[in-house]
């Protein structure tokens, strides 16, 4: 038994993967990543893990699908045997003697590589089996795992043959083409042939055959037929013949890789063709894959330096990306980026008092008379929606709950609405929805097809223009509405939000301001966060200038800074009605890494993030609308109701746990609230909200909460993302069933009717 154990500590495989445990911790860092995102520890909220467990192509997701992830995982697969073998494939000589080295070289190390693949195949088929209750789809099951399967095996196949076809072996330098190199050992043939080269070189000398011939002590190595074999001694080989061998190798690796760049790149060049727009999950696996050959190339060639060198060329990079040339970043479609516009607190503090503010008060004013006037009752009850962001989940329940109501109602839920608020998703949800009630003359008879629209992946193309257009095309330009801008993912993610909406909200953002003012629809504040200094931009096609302080300040009561920058007065030389509306909404769901802050033509330059970073559930925006036409609602309403449709906005209650934490896990979390800014803003809107409740009285303020929260024990909870599974839809769907939904629906109905 121990003569059995010792057998397997001394093959090949097991020496390979100490080895790499050993030295090539930073291509193994990219392994983990891999395992803890497929797995759901990395971004869980995210849905990181449904990347690869329900990857989506052509809007399916099916055996397709599973085919690009198969084809990815194994063009991962050999980039890292690539990397590896470039690193250390040379401290195993006796590869150098054997038919094909780097094709055994690759047998022996698919030890991670399949145990990687095998830990995901689990997880698939567990994903795809989620409770005792449901009774698994073996088809589906088999279709995911065969196209899986079935993508690896040809991927593997066609490096095989390139190599195959390319490499040189031993076999190279055999008599009947060359001349064997010298020291072959006792009964070879020294009769010179055509090519032949004479070596002056020696083998290795026996005291030295130890520390060089085989240094890691390998016994046994694994054949082309998966069969053991023993690892016999090279000492008797020209070394030179045989780092020639390696460098042979090498190149054709390197070749290869660099050809693989610029294919990627050139398929940049297609990522507007939906046949192009791989599922998000092979994107990632292709990103690593680049990561992986930049790390294993660094390596190779500057060894013992590679660390430093890679903080060099970041330090560089980064200085570089700073200069003119590259920071432009990206541009929000419609404006006029030629001349800038000054952004300054003296600026923005001078619409206090000013004429400017007494004409956009009384311009909301006269809107107000209009939605009045629209209404069956003298005194009507006016609504005010707010949606919270998280990603497709919120978009879909946003949509869901508000088209539900306007059923409910009898076509009344939208007319007595004055307007919507809200963040990222939801207010996505809430767009298309105001929109298509708009334009669409059978806007009640599309419940269904809207729900699906909405739903519908906005993910892949993102995640392919990250890998192919943003890597390695920068500086590709594109045509909006007679300008030019920088083309990335930001740009992707609106063409494909517009293929999924019949393209109805690429329209400039003047195109509302008709609609809104004659109240046929509500009016829609869109307020991403501003980065540099934390305040939110207000994005209307009304004059909303009153919107930036709280009256006080604008009535010169308090000294108190503007927390709010109404956009059309702050670039109203830089065209702003011009501005893609769904341009707005793609600035107010930018959420981090995912899609690229937008640079805004100010001086100084000031950009913008997914709203949620100040107000994530809409509450803020539209507590400041009510306060300031405070009068006007006591006046003229029966009462103000807020309709709040939230995802994840009470979230799971975390099982109580004993402060034990280690010194380094105190060092990374020092102070637990900081990091917890949702929760925060829910604290800080119930006292806002109760102020305005005691501001307008008990009788004239009503709170209406439709909160979508998947159950703490659910192994397939919903996700904060642009991907949606299909079970994850049906969750959605059917959440509003549930008894405490129907309740709320039929107190805030009777309210309507």
């Amino acid at each position: 038994m121990q003569n059995f154990f010792r057998d397997i500590l001394h093959s090949f495989s097991v020496q390979l993967l100490l080895l790499h445990l050993r030295s090539n911790f930073l291509l193994l860092a990219v392994w983990v990543l891999l395992v803890l995102m497929m797995s759901g520890l990395l971004g869980p909220n995210l849905g990181l893990q449904y990347l690869f467990l329900d990857p989506e192509y052509l809007g399916d997701t099916d055996f397709w699908s599973f085919f690009i992830v198969g084809g990815a995982f194994g063009f991962f697969t050999m980039s890292w045997n690539l990397g590896t073998y470039l690193l250390i494939g040379g401290y195993f000589n006796f590869l150098a003697s054997l038919s094909r080295p780097f094709f055994k070289y690759c047998i022996n190390n698919a030890l991670l590589p399949l145990a990687v693949f095998l830990f995901y195949c689990g997880l698939l088929v567990h994903f795809l089996r989620p409770g005792k209750d449901i009774q698994p789809d073996r088809w589906l099951i088999g279709e995911s795992l065969s196209g899986l399967i079935l993508g690896l095996i040809i991927s593997l196949f066609v490096y095989a043959i390139y190599f195959n076809l390319t490499n040189r072996d031993i076999g190279y330098y055999q008599p009947r083409f060359r001349e064997a190199p010298p020291n072959m050992g006792p009964g070879q043939s020294r009769k010179r042939t055509s090519g032949y080269r004479p070596y002056r070189a020696k083998a290795l000398a026996p005291m030295l055959t130890k520390m060089y011939d085989n240094p890691y002590d390998v016994k046994t190595y694994l054949g082309e037929n998966l069969r053991t074999r023993l690892v016999r001694s090279v000492a008797h080989y020209d070394s030179a013949v045989l780092q020639g061998i390696f460098r042979q190798n090498h190149l054709n690796a390197i070749v290869l890789q660099l050809g693989t760049i610029i294919a990627l790149a050139l398929l940049g060049l297609l990522i507007d063709q939906p046949l192009f727009q791989i599922p998000a999950g092979a994107s990632f696996l292709v990103m690593f894959s680049l990561i992986v050959a930049i790390i294993g190339a660094i390596s190779y060639w500057f060894s013992e330096w590679r660390f430093v060198l890679m903080v060099c060329l970041l330090a560089v990079f980064n200085y570089i990306s700073s200069g003119p040339l590259f920071r432009h970043g990206n541009q929000a479609y419609g404006l006029d980026y030629s001349t800038t516009a000054d952004y300054t607190t003296e600026r923005l503090k001078a619409l206090a008092g000013s004429e400017q503010l007494g004409q956009d008060i009384a311009a909301s004013r006269n809107i107000l008379e209009r939605w009045k006037a629209r209404q069956p009752a003298d005194k009507p009850p006016l609504i005010i929606v707010c949606a919270s962001g998280g990603g497709l989940t919120a978009a879909l329940w946003a949509t869901h709950v508000t088209q539900t109501l306007e059923q409910c109602t009898g076509g009344n839920f939208i007319r007595s609405t004055a307007l919507m608020t809200g963040a990222s998703g939801g207010q996505v949800g809430l767009a298309y929805l105001r929109e298509s009630y708009l334009s669409d003359p059978e806007f009640h008879l599309n419940d269904a097809l809207r729900l699906d629209r909405i739903s519908r992946d906005l993910l892949n193309p993102v995640a392919f223009s990250l890998v192919s257009n943003d890597l390695f095309l920068p500086f590709t330009r594109v045509k909006v509405g007679g300008k030019s801008y920088r083309r990335d993912r930001a740009y992707s993610f609106e063409q494909e939000l517009a293929t999924n909406t019949g393209s109805i909200l690429n329209k400039p953002l003047w195109k509302y301001r008709q609609p809104e003012q004659e109240a046929r629809i509500p009016m829609m504040f869109v307020t991403p966060s501003i980065v540099e200094d934390g305040r939110r931009m207000v994005i209307s096609p009304q004059g909303v200038s009153y919107m930036t302080a709280s009256p006080a300040a604008l009535r010169g009561d308090l000294p108190l800074q503007p927390d709010m920058v109404d956009f059309r007065w702050l670039l109203q030389d830089q065209e702003p009605d011009s501005l893609h509306f769904a341009t707005a909404l793609r600035m107010n769901a930018t959420y981090p890494y995912v899609l690229p802050l937008v640079r805004l033509p100010t001086k100084p330059s000031i950009r913008l993030m997914d709203a949620g970073y100040r107000d994530n559930y809409g509450v803020v925006s539209a507590a400041r609308f009510v306060t300031t036409f405070k009068d006007w609602l006591l006046e003229n309403t029966s009462g103000v109701h807020f309709v709040q449709i939230s995802a994840f906005r009470e979230g799971a209650e975390k099982e109580e746990r004993d402060d034990r934490r280690g010194a380094i896990e105190s060092l990374f979390s020092p102070v637990g609230v900081a990091g917890n800014i949702l929760s925060v803003q829910i604290l800080d809107q119930e006292v806002l909200l109760g102020q305005l409740a005691e501001s307008l009285g008990p009788d004239r303020f009503f709170l209406h909460r439709f909160n979508y929260e998947s159950d703490a024990d659910d192994p397939l909870r919903t996700s904060v993302s642009f991907h949606l599974t299909d079970r994850e839809q049906m969750q959605v769907l059917q959440a509003i069933d549930e008894k405490e939904f129907q309740e709320r629906l039929d107190r805030l109905i009777r309210v309507i009717e």
